[in-house]
């Protein structure tokens, strides 16, 4: 439980992101993630093919670190990678949304489903940690679509919901770049619908 919350914390405070995001007009935001995705790979390439980097980099990430992310990508990078395409490919409000879909209803997700979960898939995940993860999203939807009613009570919705399924289910994409980019998919064809 140590390992995932240090992970989560790592999740909630990248939400300092998306709000720099909102406050700041759109070409600052993205003057500020396509570099960093772009350090982001940059340094997790280089240390997967470099022994001394790697030994570093393990050095100060070890207890964050899944197995798998040992041997490729790490998720933050992925997350870096996935919030600077999110400002790419969605108006700057349906952006920040899915950002936060993944910051914190991804971390709701693992606390509730780690701390809570009772009923168990077949690959891990719980149920309860889906409904955490549906809840904090449609929350923030909801909170973002009132501040700024681009984004829509349907767009809240089905962003929500899609952001949460991209996390529960078992599929190969990281899912930092799944709930990021799946979120802002279902707010923006939700409040383009609606």
């Amino acid at each position: 439980m140590k390992r995932e919350l240090a992970r989560k914390g790592f999740h909630v405070a990248s939400t300092v992101l998306p709000l720099l995001v909102w406050a700041v007009p759109r070409r600052v935001g993205l003057a500020v993630l396509i570099p960093l995705a772009l350090v982001a790979l940059v340094v997790d390439v280089a240390r997967l093919r470099v022994r001394r980097l790697r030994y570093l980099f393990f050095r100060l990430t070890r207890t964050m670190l899944r197995p798998h992310e040992r041997h490729r990508l790490a998720g933050a990078t992925y997350m870096a990678v996935a919030y600077a395409l999110a400002l790419i490919a969605f108006p700057k409000t349906l952006a920040v949304a899915a950002m936060l879909y993944n910051g914190l209803g991804d971390a709701a997700a693992a606390l509730v489903g780690k701390r809570w979960g009772r009923h168990r898939t077949r690959w891990g995940k719980s149920w309860e940690g889906f409904a955490a993860a549906f809840g904090v999203n449609l929350a923030v939807g909801l909170l973002i679509g009132w501040v700024n009613p681009v984004l829509t009570p349907f767009g809240a919705v089905l962003g929500a919901l899609l952001g949460a399924v991209l996390e529960f289910a078992p599929l190969p994409l990281d899912d930092n770049l799944r709930v990021t980019l799946g979120g802002g998919l279902g707010v923006w064809l939700g409040s383009a619908l609606w």
